[in-house]
């Protein structure tokens, strides 16, 4: 870059340093060994919880796992939502949003494993339909199956957000988080169609999680178009 003085002599001025590369944002770390392993002992902790469990807690978690695993993957995906309407809730609001949507995926994971280890403990499904998909004949418990690999996917990238950090990773990053969506709509239709009739109370939860996340979908779709 050049500019004149005021005898109209040319001088030469150096150019503004570039931004340092970023390489990962602050709030998303790259997971250590203790997490890592931490995180593998507490799936297969709720694994074996379903697949162990008798009496009383194995008809419970039968009935039950299935339920809050949706209700908590559904917050999951209404605060991964909010996490983003910046201009209408305040950088500290988004932040908590942030932590309770990790959270809320955590447990909806936990308690999704700990669905498929009574089912196939009990006999409903066989282990090669629960981890790939067919074999049963069911194409609802195939949809279960899918959903299942696709909140593991969400989960994954999320754990790992910050290796997408840069500006060339940020659309892949969006699209394999993204896979919730999917996962959830499918998930939705598993848990409403597949095994036993679903009990009113049910359908209730299940009314009250699909507004509710398309209700903030819709909102930040608005947001985004203003």
């Amino acid at each position: 870059m050049t500019r004149t003085t005021g005898t109209g002599s040319p001088v030469l001025t150096p150019l503004p340093e570039p931004p340092p590369a970023r390489k990962s944002p602050p709030h998303t770390p790259l997971p250590g060994a203790a997490l890592i392993g931490g995180g593998l002992a507490a799936a297969g902790t709720a694994l074996l919880t379903g697949v162990l469990a008798a009496g009383a807690l194995r008809d419970f978690l039968d009935r039950m796992a299935g339920v809050i695993a949706l209700v908590a993957l559904s917050a999951a995906v209404m605060l991964g939502l909010a996490t983003a309407l910046r201009g209408l809730l305040p950088p500290p609001v988004r932040s908590h949003a942030q932590r309770l949507h990790r959270v809320a995926g955590a447990v909806g994971v936990g308690a999704l494993l700990t669905h498929i280890g009574v089912k196939v403990a009990g006999g409903r499904v066989d282990a090669a339909t629960a981890v790939l998909g067919w074999g049963s004949g069911d194409a609802l418990v195939g949809l279960g199956t899918l959903a299942c690999h696709l909140f593991l996917l969400a989960l994954a990238t999320g754990i790992w957000r910050g290796i997408f950090a840069s500006r060339h990773w940020v659309r892949p990053f969006r699209i394999l988080h993204g896979a919730s969506y999917a996962a959830w709509a499918a998930a939705m239709i598993h848990g409403l169609t597949a095994g036993r009739p679903p009990a009113p109370w049910v359908i209730a939860a299940y009314t009250t999680s699909a507004a509710a996340v398309t209700a903030t979908l819709i909102l930040r779709r608005a947001r985004s178009r203003t």
